[in-house]
């Protein structure tokens, strides 16, 4: 029962995080509309050329330690902070389950607790650095579709890749603004663009960069080589959605799958909490238990990036 009432807790903790993230996220998202609408403000470049406070080098330093693995870290937003309280939630919590619940011994709660203490803030990371590339490809067409249009109207590149580093949507214009923040510092352009789309490492703008690069070497209409990029960048989205679409079935039955022996255990907690007392009380059944737990996650894992492979970005 006691394990039961500590599940519950969680479960409330957690459901109050997310709603509490859904109402940022909703208030980002009405604010940036409002931005769009508005007279534009000037627009923070994704390389600051000025000096760091303590603040912004212990926040990089906390994403580098807790992002480890992930290839690019231009999108992530949670500071050390942030990520700090995550993980000392996560380790008390895990700590306290198997340690006071499950009576696993005191390193074995101590290391189960370090390693939610680094997983839950990468987690966090992750999430925040693909939401950053997902709106990114979604904006981007239309970014390309508003660089052809200044072309068309005899604007150069550079001065085009300006305006829509001012006026276009985020995180798109952070990368245009970067852009044209270092051309203005004297980097050539063709150097900037190419460092822009290694930073940001999107297959989209790596083709948008190769396409200026080399229509800047060798002539021609730039604009009409970009109308076309931009055409297929809209197949390469759609064509992501459609198998989205079609795993959609494979990724409920991975989430039932997964879900369902929580279920079952508390239940089995509420109806004969006797039943699994020797999963609690002896140490062979904390062994069982957590292998258990283990091949679990693995599984979930496994089939999540199988279904992301198809999505891939």
């Amino acid at each position: 029962m006691t394990f039961f009432v500590i599940f519950l807790m969680m479960f409330g903790v957690a459901t109050m995080v997310t709603a509490l993230s859904l109402i940022r996220n909703t208030r980002r998202a009405f604010a940036g509309r409002i931005r769009l609408v508005s007279i534009p403000a000037e627009v923070e470049p994704m390389v600051h050329g000025t000096e760091k406070t303590s603040i912004d080098i212990a926040n990089d330093y906390a994403r580098a330690v807790f992002g480890f693995g992930i290839g690019y870290h231009w999108g992530m937003k949670s500071g050390a902070v942030r990520l700090g309280i995550f993980g000392a939630a996560a380790f008390a919590a895990v700590f306290a389950l198997l340690y006071f619940i499950m009576n696993f011994a005191f390193w074995a709660a101590a290391i189960g607790g370090l390693i939610v203490f680094w997983l839950l803030p990468h987690m966090v990371l992750r999430r925040e650095q693909r939401k950053a590339e997902f709106q990114f490809v979604e904006l981007f067409a239309d970014a390309v579709d508003m660089v052809v249009r200044m072309l068309r109207a005899g604007l150069p590149v550079t001065a085009a890749i300006r305006a829509t580093g001012s006026d276009g949507p985020a995180p798109v214009n952070e990368v245009f603004a970067s852009v044209s923040d270092q051309v203005e510092i004297g980097i050539p352009f063709d150097e900037a663009l190419v460092a822009a789309a290694q930073q940001v490492g999107v297959q989209d703008f790596r083709f948008f960069a190769a396409a200026v690069t080399l229509q800047r070497a060798t002539g021609g209409n730039l604009a009409t080589t970009l109308e076309t990029l931009s055409d297929i960048i809209r197949k390469r989205r759609a064509g992501r959605m459609k198998a989205r679409a079609v795993t959609a079935e494979v990724r409920a039955t991975a989430y039932v799958l997964a879900a369902l022996p929580f279920v079952i255990i508390t239940g089995l907690l509420i109806l004969n909490p006797e039943y699994l007392a020797p999963l609690i009380d002896d140490p062979r059944g904390n062994i069982i238990a957590g292998v258990a737990v283990g091949l679990l996650i693995t599984a979930f894992v496994t089939m999540r990036q199988m279904m992301r492979s198809v999505t891939k970005i």
